[in-house]
């Protein structure tokens, strides 16, 4: 039987009591303790008790309390008003509409002009953490900052100066805090403008050295920073150009926090998407096939929520993505086996992890070498099923893998390979040609007609399906045809 805490059973019992509407009347004479107790009840039964603590108007106590420059309760309230932000939009909804955003502002810039001569990080952290859930969940929080240049400067000279402190003089929850503030602004141009504009955080993060025996929660914080950096295309080529920042991002791969490895796998999918689609800088073969191996363990998580299952599916992202570029990859995951497992993957029960596994198998298939293994288990059968998809991502897979495998390995000794002709028989005898056919003939799938006419022009070279082909260019005359016309459906009765 589950074992359920002193802390869980006491605040439970707290709300059943109406222990909310007691501690109201003492909050005037036992303000600190009181608000202390309502955090703590906050963070056992969060969405139930924040809807009780809405309900009995505490907001309006705590708030006028919190402009009260003088008062001594900043920290209890700043912490309060965080838990029960976060699971809840209507008290952000109901903060915003208090113009909490002016007033957080006001007095980050207060305590930061104190900072000098008496620490005031706690209250600093506090807010951007408050900071940090209100624009999460209001977009229109998110806009205020492009008007108040100050405090992100400020943020970021925090940073600066946080940075240059050594050993555990470090505060790296103040760090943790700005940095995740700072990642959900970067969404917005004006703000990643102002955030970069005096000084490069990103630097200040490498500089930092990333390890795994550091503050888990900072490494959270900075990977969220590097995640969404790399997302939306800010100082990519930085990251990678710099052999020893790819490394120490890879490195971090060895921390067991799921939390933290999903991070880390998203960050370098994004990363590896930059290098093989817009192939800014090259990346160092011995990088790719660290993370390959480093990666391969995480395919093996079993698929249990959502969390672990976008691990699982950015990590095939990842691994596919370092073969493209790269005949060392592709060589290592025959040799690591990364390709039977990859198939057994299109067997998953999520979207994302089969339609993924197409894509990233497609790359390793690139070397003709790979196909046999991908052929012999199965690889075909189990790709065929996506087939019957209506959406265009997971057949724009299947296309893009066969094409692959149509396109790469045909030509042995300057003849069509044996081993080519019996994957094109394969092909032909499962049904993916007649269904190629299919989608070409089909306005619905207009989108895929390019890289299913590419797939066409490799396979003509097959005896059969070039019969096929002149079939229907004599019988429907294919060439004049749009492709929303498609393909004589005669063509499927005198095969």
């Amino acid at each position: 039987m589950k074992q359920i805490s002193f802390e869980k059973r006491f605040c439970t019992n707290f709300l059943r009591l109406d222990g909310f509407k007691i501690i109201l009347k003492f909050l005037e004479s036992h303000f600190h303790d009181s608000v202390v107790l309502l955090t703590n009840v906050l963070k056992f039964e969060k969405k139930r008790a924040t809807n009780v603590f809405l309900s009995e108007k505490y907001y309006p106590i705590l708030i006028k309390e919190l402009r009260n420059e003088k008062s001594s309760h900043h920290s209890v309230i700043l912490s309060c008003l965080t838990w029960s932000c976060e699971y809840s939009g209507e008290v952000v909804t109901f903060l915003y509409e208090e113009n909490i955003i002016e007033l957080l502002i006001s007095l980050f810039q207060k305590y930061y002009d104190g900072h000098a001569s008496q620490n005031h990080s706690k209250e600093m952290s506090l807010i951007c953490s408050l900071l940090t859930d209100i624009c999460e969940k209001h977009e229109e929080a998110r806009k205020l900052f492009a008007d108040d240049q100050e405090m992100i400067h400020n943020l970021v000279l925090l940073i600066q100066s946080e940075s240059e402190e050594k050993g555990s003089s470090t505060n790296y929850t103040l760090l943790s805090d700005i940095y995740l503030f700072l990642s959900g602004l970067l969404e917005s141009e004006e703000c990643n403008k102002i955030i970069f504009e005096k000084a490069n955080p990103l630097a200040f993060l490498f500089n930092q050295c990333l390890e795994s025996q550091k503050d888990l929660n900072f490494i959270y914080a900075a990977l969220k920073f590097i995640s969404s950096c790399s997302q939306l295309n800010l100082y990519k080529e930085e990251i990678i150009a710099k052999k020893e920042h790819t490394k120490q991002i890879v490195d971090l791969l060895e921390i067991g926090n799921l939390k933290i490895l999903s991070l880390i796998v998203k960050t370098l999918k994004f990363l590896s998407i930059s290098v093989t689609l817009k192939n800014p800088v090259p990346v160092e073969p011995m990088i790719e096939l660290e993370i390959i191996k480093k990666i391969l363990p995480l395919l093996s998580i079993k698929p249990i929520n959502q969390e672990s299952c976008t691990t699982i599916s950015n990590s095939i992202v990842v691994i596919g993505n370092c073969c493209l570029p790269s005949e060392e990859a592709r060589k290592q995951v025959r040799e690591l086996n990364v390709i039977q497992k990859m198939v057994s993957l299109l067997d998953a029960k999520d979207d994302k992890i089969r339609v993924n596994s197409a894509f990233s198998l497609a790359n390793m298939i690139m070397d003709p070498l790979n196909q046999p293994i991908f052929i012999k288990n199965q690889g075909l059968e189990k790709l065929f099923l996506l087939f019957n998809s209506e959406a265009n991502l997971a057949l724009f897979g299947v296309v893009i893998l066969i094409r692959n495998l149509a396109a790469f390995g045909m030509e042995e000794n300057g003849k069509i390979s044996k081993q080519w002709t019996e994957n094109v028989d394969k092909l032909i005898e499962i049904g993916f040609i007649q269904k190629l056919f299919s989608l070409m003939g089909s306005e619905k799938y207009y989108s895929l007609y390019n890289i299913v006419f590419e797939s066409f022009m490799h396979l003509n070279n097959h005896p059969v399906i070039n019969h096929m082909i002149r079939i229907i260019n004599q019988q429907a005359n294919m060439q004049t045809q749009t492709p929303q016309q498609g393909p004589n459906p005669l063509f499927f009765s005198q095969k």
